[in-house]
């Protein structure tokens, strides 16, 4: 039986043509992915569709079409999210069935390594990882902040855009401290709450405070109204109903600390992470969701090299569908190991870059290692 495999491996050699096998590898692997994503993202859309479905539908001016509205919010979130798993189940099934029907071995046997195999997968892979990420920027962030503002609004109809809000912000303009209680930001208006400003010489002593009851930001200038001016040196307070404040802080910088990383674009999330770096905050949370911005749609990349466990040397030996389990087991456990190190990254115990990337880099050497153990 080995003699007549590798005879035909050599004979199969002889026509074989590395560029024609690389597009028959991508083709159905991309086959597979497409197929299964289609089907796991219907079933998963419709299962939470009846689900929600009562809900929707009890939403003030609710009407049937809020349904497919519905589907249209949800659906690039669960695409972005289960990208991935999609991968991993695709590479496992376009694998183990090459293996099953020798042509794992006539490769082999025509020069090929196993390494050589799984390229087209993991070039598949890559285009698969950048097109997720394009679809993420340009429209998962925005449906999901989409939906989360109209679930909390109990699915009503005919809702204003949500706005940004963040509470108890301080900011520097210069010398100057200022404080706002709460910020709120609806389109291009940003309304501040009980403003209080310090007004510091060179040496960052207090000259004067000033407070409002709130200040307003509106065609590119700031307002301030209910204002009241102390004067600490003479200790003269001084009433005016409103006042043209002229500052250079821009608005992004009092709600940069409302930023949510997963409803809000690299570019803004970027801005914000620079913003509230300046101020002095702590931005391990907003850092490591950048890193995973990144992180999430190349994890793809590995599910070749995970998926290799179940197709190199392991059908002869009669283990297929343990070893199947098993790549399956890595694959969960990598989005596992990866959810868990996001929150340390978030809560500050483990740097953002370390916690966004070290579970890639780990898994990704278990890949290689189990494809180098099952060479022949």
């Amino acid at each position: 039986m080995v003699e007549r495999v590798i005879s035909y491996g050599g004979h199969f050699g002889k026509f074989f043509n590395p560029g024609s096998m690389d597009v028959y590898l991508a083709k159905i692997f991309a086959y597979r992915y497409i197929v299964i994503l289609i089907g796991l993202i219907a079933t998963l859309q419709m299962l939470d569709l009846l689900a929600k479905s009562e809900e929707i539908l009890a939403g003030e001016g609710a009407v049937y079409a809020d349904l497919w509205r519905y589907v249209t919010l949800r659906s690039p979130h669960l695409i972005s999210l289960f990208s991935p798993f999609v991968a991993l189940l695709s590479a496992i099934l376009t694998l183990s069935m090459l293996n099953i029907h020798s042509e794992i071995v006539i490769m082999k046997a025509a020069g090929w390594s196993a390494f050589r195999i799984i390229v087209p997968l993991m070039a598949i892979s890559l285009l698969i990882g950048i097109v997720s990420f394009v679809f993420s920027e340009m429209v998962t962030v925005q449906a999901r902040a989409e939906l989360r503002n109209w679930e909390a609004n109990e699915f009503a109809a005919n809702i204003p855009p949500a706005p940004d809000s963040v509470f108890d912000s301080w900011v520097t303009d210069g010398n100057n401290l200022i404080k706002a209680e709460s910020a709120n930001r609806n389109g291009s208006i940003l309304l501040l709450d009980q403003v209080t400003q310090y007004i510091r010489d060179e040496d960052k002593n207090i000259t004067n405070i000033i407070k409002a009851d709130f200040a307003v930001y509106r065609d590119n200038s700031w307002k301030l109204y209910g204002v009241k001016n102390f004067d600490l040196s003479t200790l003269n307070i001084e009433l005016l109903e409103n006042l043209d404040w002229e500052t250079t802080i821009p608005p992004e910088r009092f709600i940069s600390r409302a930023i949510i990383a997963d409803q809000v674009n690299l570019p803004r999330l970027r801005r914000a992470i620079n913003q509230l770096q300046s101020e002095g905050h702590d931005t391990s949370n907003l850092n490591t969701m950048l890193y995973q911005k990144f992180v999430s749609p190349l994890s793809t990349l590995l599910m070749p090299l995970l998926a290799g466990l179940a197709a190199f040397g392991l059908h002869r030996g009669g283990n297929l569908f343990m070893r199947i389990a098993v790549t399956l087991f890595l694959g969960f456990g990598f989005f596992v190991v990866n959810n868990l190190f996001i929150a340390l990254g978030q809560y500050g115990a483990v740097p953002p870059i370390v916690a966004a990337w070290l579970p890639f880099l780990l898994f990704g050497l278990a890949g290689v290692s189990f494809i180098l153990l099952t060479e022949e």
